[in-house]
């Protein structure tokens, strides 16, 4: 599988690139272009170590664009969960603590995961405060939705690190199940 990986500035290129099957390139947030999509199977958006899609949306007004004209499959995680949601419509809300570290989100929507509950590592001080519309909760916790689908494309946001503590926490699982959903006929 071809993947583009967008790098919205994560700490954690290297551990995502780790857990990414198939062949990735990676190009940072401001240097994409719609063209580029015609050569990949799959987008991943990374999270961001030090930037607000409320405060500076028009940065990445690219990447907005490309999230909603997208033919191809997209998983954004963390900041990129939360590009996706603030492109379809939905709000966040800014959280008056960071929260960083392990914790337990519920299973609302198994889409064949098989388990209620499942730990993942969270770093983030935004949530998805308003759902878009054309999106459904596929899991959440205290704070809101963990995880989205888009109701009839195949673009999925998480607001846990899949990438990171994958041996003592789920969300790589998890991440990769999603994928397991839309690459099963498109090998590299």
């Amino acid at each position: 599988m071809k993947v583009l990986l967008i790098d919205n500035g994560t700490s954690l290129l290297d551990k995502l690139q780790e857990l990414i099957p198939g062949i990735e390139i990676i190009k940072k947030w401001n240097n994409i272009l719609d063209s580029d999509l015609n050569y990949f199977d799959l987008v991943i958006l990374s999270g961001s170590s030090n930037s607000s899609v409320v405060w500076q949306h028009e940065d990445f007004k690219d990447e907005i664009n490309l999230i909603r004209s997208s033919k191809v499959p997209l998983i954004g995680i963390c900041f990129g969960s939360e590009l996706i949601a603030y492109s379809f419509g939905g709000s966040l809300r800014e959280l008056t603590t960071r929260h960083k570290g392990i914790r337990s989100i519920n299973i609302v929507d198994d889409f064949g995961f098989h388990k209620p509950v499942i730990s993942v590592y969270e770093n983030h001080r935004w949530i998805i405060d308003k759902m878009p519309q054309e999106f459904s909760v596929l899991a959440k916790s205290d704070d809101g939705p963990e995880a989205i689908k888009h109701i009839n494309l195949p673009i999925y946001g998480l607001q846990f690190h899949p990438e990171n503590f994958v041996d003592i926490t789920e969300g790589d699982e998890f991440f990769l199940g999603i994928l397991s959903k839309f690459s099963t006929d498109k090998k590299s």
